[in-house]
């Protein structure tokens, strides 16, 4: 078997990664009340307040309201207005790739170059406006070009450097409407160019029009664009705020901490006192584990905790550093075009959406089923009061592709639940729909969604990074695509985006990236029976009455827990810190941890601050972080020396003085963990708050926590953990040691029969 050499601690893709990470420095529009207080002497949290502006061009008295326009990202926004005049039907009857051309007075809402935009081609994904010739009765209208990037041949063609962002809508009876837009940044369409030094603007556009001339297709029509309202944009920095050094404190960990750690990073390098500059990279915690073993980084971020004896290997503790929680969100408007805000889901409907058990086509393994969760009479019976659209065969979630616990997490929580494990084991559900035949007995939790119908390959695509994830249910399409061979050549073909009106796009991501983008998110069933949303109340409850792993520290929701109030997926978010690092490296990490838990535990929209989708530490978890500061502040018990110490170790045995070699993942399966959960108790009292004392026995879990790590990260091949320098020096020291025993044998034997040695040496 090959011997793989460790990875390099400086590795130039990291670095590109991190870059691209640190850039977005910026808090994300907070979605979450503020539930808990606030650390002693910290500021009052402050939030971004919309602006409001006149749109008299659009009527009298009309207004256009945009929820932020400062200090911008990568983000959505809500655009709203008032006395506008009422379109001619309640939706668009159209699809995101082509444009209705019944439906009058439409509404478009466009992000688009400067604060004054000259026309439509400054607005981002403007198909243009081909233009009128004149007649006996109207004379010529000239030609508009639509949005142009590098490259572009047609003026005319709709298709930007990216997807189109921009929206269109109806305004309602009583002249109101509203829509959430993605805003880009120059990282996301270098031809829009938005960033700190590049203003930008949102632009509100509705087509009155001429006779005949005020429908969708023409609203890049001059007479359209002369009733627009224009609303400024400022944006922080897409490039680095914080110059990397080498003094810079490296961090790697948890894609659910980009966010957060991007608002920290944009603050702590500018701190007149306490300063530190944060080099953050998002992959992963699988991997991350395996790189705080084997001392690729000293600070990880992680939401499992590493096994035991790697964890010892380096001396790991861990800080708390904030409570989030993974969410189901989504993207629906009802049969009416009104966009649905909330919705119910127990952990046998999301089992049923993981598994693509929603019918599709002739699909045998699905061939009986409803045809998507809207038909479903389960979601209907929790769900009565919505006219609920008809919506697209199988209606497949956009998952994440990636090795992650927030999928153990989730997965966790579905084995935890009687009857959705009952229903992944082949029972029906009560009204005879069954899981998709290829996933029938599915081993529970996993750290990866596995595709097993081959039927679906191109329709049920789990999405690559967290962030893709979220910016492609911000503009409301499907996973996947259509290959087609057009004149021997394949030719892939995506859904088309989804307008307001008519979307019906559901994800499962991190509660971060939901508030970023504006997403409502569903309330899920927890032990008790109850459904609870994602609040700083209920992931506070998920965090007090959870399950703690052997270190004292981390934790998942306790699954056997009756407390009404609990989140079932929430998330504590740790950093796993080594007590081993460099005395510079752990003073930089005190530095932070300090900053972790003051002012960045105060919510707000603020650089700095707490982002959305983050809730404050408890007390008790704030003095487990302050714990973990000293622990690496104080260093090692014992200073290592440059000189070595104990056995050599066995091949694929970890060294007692050297971290392990980063384990090589292979392309086999991922261990799992049988269904076997044993219903809960339902004469149970709602347990009281667990024990957070690490010194206590930890509470038990409904699914043993032991098995985490092995089920978050892939078959791993270990590696002797000794340095390949200090095996190539080994064998030169045996061959003059052992040379020396040869000659000094002969010698001391023949001093001593001759009596000329030392005194000790005659007989």
């Amino acid at each position: 078997m090959p011997i793989r050499q460790r990875a390099s601690r400086h590795r130039p893709w990291r670095m590109v990664v991190a870059v691209a990470v640190a850039a977005t420095a910026t808090v994300a529009p907070a979605a979450m009340a503020t539930g808990t207080t606030a650390p002693a002497g910290a500021r009052a949290a402050r939030t971004a307040a919309p602006v409001t502006v006149p749109a008299g061009a659009a009527g009298p008295g009309a207004t256009v309201t945009v929820s932020r326009t400062t200090s911008l990202v990568n983000q959505a926004v809500a655009v709203s207005w008032t006395g506008f005049r009422p379109s001619s039907a309640t939706r668009l009857q159209n699809t995101g790739d082509s444009l209705d051309v019944n439906t009058e007075f439409p509404v478009r809402v466009y992000q688009c170059r400067g604060t004054d935009p000259v026309s439509s081609s400054d607005c981002y994904g403007s198909p243009g406006f081909r233009g009128i010739e004149a007649t006996e009765t109207t004379e010529a209208v000239a030609p508009i070009p639509g949005f142009t990037y590098a490259g572009q041949t047609d003026p005319f063609d709709a298709v930007p450097d990216g997807p189109a962002n921009w929206q269109d809508t109806v305004t309602r009876a009583d002249g109101t409407g509203e829509v959430t837009i993605q805003l880009f940044t120059k990282r996301e369409s270098a031809a829009l160019g938005c960033d700190a030094t590049a203003p930008c603007s949102i632009v509100v556009v509705p087509n009155y029009g001429r006779p005949e001339g005020s429908t969708e297709d023409l609203l890049d029509a001059p007479w359209a664009w002369a009733l627009r309202t224009v609303v400024p944009l400022s944006f922080l920095p897409v490039e680095n705020a914080c110059p990397l050094s080498g003094d810079a404190l490296r961090v790697e960990g948890s894609p659910t901490a980009s966010d957060l750690m991007a608002t920290w990073r944009g603050k702590t390098c500018t701190l007149n006192s306490g300063a530190v500059t944060l080099d953050y990279t998002a992959i992963g915690e699988p991997q991350t584990r395996g790189d705080v073993a084997s001392a690729t980084t000293d600070v990880g971020l992680v939401i499992d905790p590493l096994d035991a004896e790697a964890a010892s290997g380096r001396g790991v503790v861990y800080a708390p550093v904030s409570v989030t929680a993974l969410v189901v969100a989504f993207q629906i408007d009802d049969a009416e075009g009104r966009p649905v805000t909330s919705m119910k889901l127990n952990p046998r409907l999301v089992a049923k959406l993981i598994t693509a058990s929603y019918r599709s086509g002739a699909d045998p393994a699905v061939i009986n089923n409803p045809v998507n969760l809207f038909h479903d009479p389960e979601f209907l019976e929790l769900n009565p009061d919505v006219p609920w659209p008809s919506g697209a065969p199988g209606n497949r979630p956009l998952l994440l592709g990636d090795l992650s616990d927030t999928t153990v997490a989730l997965t966790r929580w579905i084995a935890a639940d009687p009857d959705a494990a009952a229903f992944i084991a082949g029972e029906p559900d009560p009204y005879g729909m069954t899981i998709n035949a290829n996933y029938k007995k599915v081993a529970l939790p996993f750290a990866s969604y596995p595709l097993l119908d081959d039927q679906l390959s191109t329709t049920f695509q789990p999405i690559q990074g967290l962030d893709a994830l979220a910016r492609q249910l911000s503009i409301a399409q499907f996973p996947g695509a259509l290959v087609t061979v057009e004149g021997g050549v394949n030719v892939v073909t995506k859904p088309p985006r989804q307008n307001p009106g008519a979307r019906e796009v559901i994800s499962i991501l991190d509660a971060a990236s939901a508030a970023r983008f504006l997403m409502p998110t569903a309330s899920l069933q927890n032990t008790s029976g109850a459904f609870v949303a994602p609040t700083p109340a209920s992931l506070k409850a998920g965090v007090t009455h959870a399950a703690l792993n052997d270190d004292g520290v981390t934790r998942s929701v306790d699954l056997t827990s009756k407390a009404r109030r609990i989140y079932p997926l929430t998330l504590l978010l740790s950093a796993a810190l080594s007590t081993q690092a460099d005395k510079g490296s752990r003073e930089q990490i005190a530095t932070f941890l300090d900053y972790v838990a003051g002012p960045g535990q105060v919510p707000g929209d603020e650089l700095g601050q707490l982002p959305g989708g983050h809730a404050p530490l408890t007390d008790e978890l704030v003095d487990l972080l302050k714990a973990a500061r000293t622990a690496v502040e104080e260093g090692p018990s014992d200073e290592p020396t440059d000189e070595p110490t104990g056995e050599p170790t066995e091949t694929g045995a970890a060294s007692p003085t050297e971290p392990p070699i980063q384990p090589v993942p292979l392309p086999v399966p991922l261990p799992t963990v049988p269904v076997d959960v044993p219903a809960p108790d339902e004469g149970a009292e709602p347990s009281a708050a667990p024990e957070t004392n690490p010194s206590k026995k930890p509470k038990p879990s409904a699914t043993p926590t032991s098995t985490t790590t092995e089920v978050a990260a892939p078959q791993m091949v270990m590696v002797a953990s000794q340095p390949t320098d200090e095996r190539m020096w080994a064998l030169p020291v045996l061959l003059v040691l052992a040379l020396l025993a040869m000659l000094t044998g002969p010698l001391l034997l023949w001093l001593d029969r001759s009596g000329r040695g030392p005194r000790w040496l005659r007989r």
